[in-house]
């Protein structure tokens, strides 16, 4: 099967996926930003980078908290762009403090659904690490956070992704930022 706009006449919704209902599946959301957050803490201190900065603290901090700030708003763009150069559906943005969602009315394979999904974390790490590498000493604090954001924010995308891995070949799934609705063929 293969992506489609609007859904074939002989599937019919099998499931719904509520990343933030489902139990289970918000635990592991969470578990896995604190992990990842964790684990980005932890390589910062035993890898011993160089994240001084000369900035005012105050300065240092207000600066990373906006890049926070566009760096999700840019991540979930990167889904929509996705959204839309594999598909051709226009996608959809929400806002709901704390977060920003991607969805649309496309129906995905499962494969291409992990790609969208994935594709932020994956394009926006190697730009930052590239980026790590090349900014001056007094940006590199900045960038290391944005870049421990970058995987812990993405627990959610990477939940989503097992989620998706898990279902059958022939399924069609929309995820309208809400939930994941899964569709399988009629026998």
């Amino acid at each position: 099967m293969s992506d489609a706009a609007e859904l074939p006449d002989s599937y019919r919704r099998d499931d719904t996926i509520d990343l933030k209902k489902d139990r289970k599946l918000a635990l592991a959301v969470q578990g896995g930003f604190v992990v990842l957050a964790a684990l980005a803490v932890a390589v910062a201190w035993l890898a011993n980078l160089p994240l001084q900065t000369e900035w005012n603290p105050f300065v240092a901090i207000v600066v990373t908290v906006v890049a926070c700030l566009v760096y999700m708003i840019v991540h979930e763009a990167t889904h929509g762009v996705m959204l839309q150069l594999l598909t051709k559906v226009k996608p959809s943005y929400r806002m709901r403090f704390p977060f920003l969602t991607t969805g649309g009315n496309a129906f995905l394979t499962p494969r291409r659904a992990i790609v969208i999904a994935l594709a932020p974390m994956v394009i926006w790490a190697v730009v930052l690490i590239v980026a790590l590498l090349l900014v001056p000493q007094d940006w590199r604090l900045t960038v290391y956070v944005v870049l421990a954001l970058d995987f812990a924010g993405s627990s959610g995308d990477l939940v989503e992704a097992v989620v998706l891995s898990r279902q059958r070949r022939d399924a069609l799934v929309r995820d309208d930022g809400d939930r994941i609705h899964v569709f399988l063929p009629v026998d």
